[in-house]
């Protein structure tokens, strides 16, 4: 089951505003990546603000690759994404213990590490991929995407994300919102909405509480004050079929496959993105060869 994404703009056409419930798309992905409770919230955050970016910056047949790499125990954050609401991400330490700060709340700061960079890749059909980049101002993976936009793309935005756990160690809410100012917005309208960020209830707050997407947005401009542009379903993308990974196979050199065979006796084949394994033995692997050498004698 997917999520609920809305895609809205401000009636005074200030603003551009996006929010999402991905409450089932974060759960799926811990679940998936056996991750821990810091693990969870970290990839549920990065999972989330790229989705919100996507559909802000993608369109068409677009999708982007984001690398957060800030030197913390967490690893790498790696999330892809596209113009129609998939997404997937993994982090490089899925089972890191519980890092608190000196409150005893999660610490997604000193997970992720500040001395690093977000890294977007963005791809379009019969065009060279664009990169940009900017350094991590705070690791909490919101405020990062919000400085992203900001330097990289040009555009003031606010991003908010948030994944609130149970006790159990189960996610029990997640979503955001991302905010954008348009070329007409005043300064007056920018200092009105630094003043309604400000003074909202905290997100987790909002999601444990039950708001909508509409219902968030509502809360930062004022009910009624946002035309619903788009509503659409966003996801967990799926996952490449052993078919798929066997055509992958095919690209290989027949001498790397035959290593396989001669070493392992067939070849185990993990998704990073979703943690399954397919196996393929050595008479499935002798086929992939054989295929090799048909296509490059062609």
């Amino acid at each position: 089951m997917s999520d609920q994404f809305i895609k809205t703009i401000t009636k005074n056409k200030n603003f551009r505003a996006y929010a999402l419930n991905g409450t089932n798309l974060v759960r799926e992905a811990a679940l998936t990546h056996e991750t821990s409770r810091i693990a969870a919230v970290v990839l549920g955050r990065g999972l989330l603000a790229t989705a919100l970016t996507a559909q802000s910056v993608l369109k068409g047949e677009e999708r982007m690759s984001i690398q957060i790499n800030g030197r913390g125990p967490i690893g790498n954050v790696v999330v892809e994404g596209d113009a129609k609401g998939s997404v997937r991400g993994y982090v490089t330490n899925p089972q890191l213990e519980t890092v608190l700060d000196d409150k005893g709340q999660l610490d997604v700061s000193q997970a992720v590490g500040t001395n690093g960079f977000l890294q977007i890749t963005k791809f379009a059909p019969y065009a060279n991929p664009y990169i940009g980049q900017s350094q991590l101002i705070s690791g909490e993976i919101g405020d990062d995407f919000t400085y992203y936009l900001a330097q990289s793309e040009q555009i003031p935005s606010v991003v908010g994300v948030s994944v609130y756990m149970n006790a159990d160690d189960t996610v029990e809410v997640a979503g955001g919102f991302l905010v954008q100012a348009l070329p007409d917005a005043t300064d007056e309208a920018i200092d009105e909405l630094e003043v309604a960020l400000k003074n909202m209830k905290p997100l987790s707050q909002m999601l444990v509480d039950g708001y909508t997407p509409l219902e968030i947005l509502e809360t930062i401009f004022g009910k009624d004050e946002v035309d619903i542009l788009q509503v659409a379903g966003v996801g967990l993308a799926a996952e490449p079929s052993k078919a798929a990974y066997r055509k992958m196979l095919t690209t290989l050199p027949a001498t790397e496959v035959q290593a396989m065979i001669d070493e392992d006796n067939g070849a185990e084949v993990v998704g990073k993105f979703s943690g399954k394994r397919y196996f393929f033995t050595a008479d499935e692997l002798r086929d992939v060869i054989l295929e090799i050498n048909a296509n490059n004698a062609e």
